[in-house]
């Protein structure tokens, strides 16, 4: 693990991406219908999956050749495969989803996968940030079931997972300051990221349709102006 988050502190200051203000207020860049992907959000949110997550959780749908997407060069991505150590013990490679930690179910409860966890939400984004920054003391009225903790932000307010992250947690390369409320939304945009990496090409793509579209348009108008006034 201390040679994975080695690679991972290289790699999180890598990219062109510059850190962004996601907190103030609340936001992901990824939202709305010309939204794309933070990549320096993005890679600061896989150090804190890698740190804080991946222990528990599995990600199966997610290869590591994968991460050339949120602006890591191939030798990055090589490295950081390299590092990881698969069930029989050996390096993962780039054709290898990321490692399953096969972890044991905490109070009868299995640690889901978080692949498509955006997805499979209501309000995925905004979901996911509240279970992680919701955890507080249970109010007086509330008794705990054994072995679980109080989240504001989970359905019915009482979780077998204990709290994942705290401050200071990780250490971002790019100067961001790693408090909780930006350790939770960073691992949230990488989970967008994760559920959807197509987006950036698809709103790339989208707008180009439109301004080819709003060409066109023009062009039909001016056509049909023109015959219209040498028909007259």
């Amino acid at each position: 693990m201390r040679r994975i988050l080695l690679v991972l502190l290289t790699l999180a200051g890598a990219g062109t991406a510059h850190a962004d203000d996601t907190l103030s207020p609340l936001h992901w860049q990824s939202q709305g219908v010309f939204g794309s992907y933070d990549k320096a959000a993005v890679q600061r949110g896989l150090l804190v999956y890698q740190t804080a997550c991946a222990g528990c959780h599995s990600m199966n749908l997610v290869h590591y050749r994968d991460l050339e997407a949120i602006g890591l060069t191939p030798e990055q991505v090589a490295a950081f495969a390299s590092n990881v150590k698969m069930a029989d013990g050996s390096a993962a490679t780039l054709d290898d989803t990321f490692k399953n930690p096969h972890a044991p179910a905490l109070s009868g409860a299995v640690e889901p996968d978080l692949s498509n966890i955006i997805n499979e939400r209501p309000k995925g984004l905004f979901y996911v940030d509240g279970v992680l920054t919701g955890y507080t003391n249970a109010p007086a009225d509330v008794t705990l079931i054994p072995g679980h903790y109080y989240d504001a932000g989970f359905p019915g307010g009482q979780i077998a997972m204990p709290n994942p992250l705290r401050d200071n947690a990780v250490t971002y390369a790019d100067g961001t300051k790693a408090t909780t409320a930006q350790e939770a939304a960073d691992v949230t945009a990488f989970l967008a990221w994760a559920a959807d990496p197509n987006l950036n090409a698809r709103h790339e793509i989208g707008v180009r349709a439109i301004m080819f579209l709003v060409f066109m348009t023009i062009i039909a108008i001016a056509t049909k102006r023109k015959v219209w006034r040498e028909a007259i």
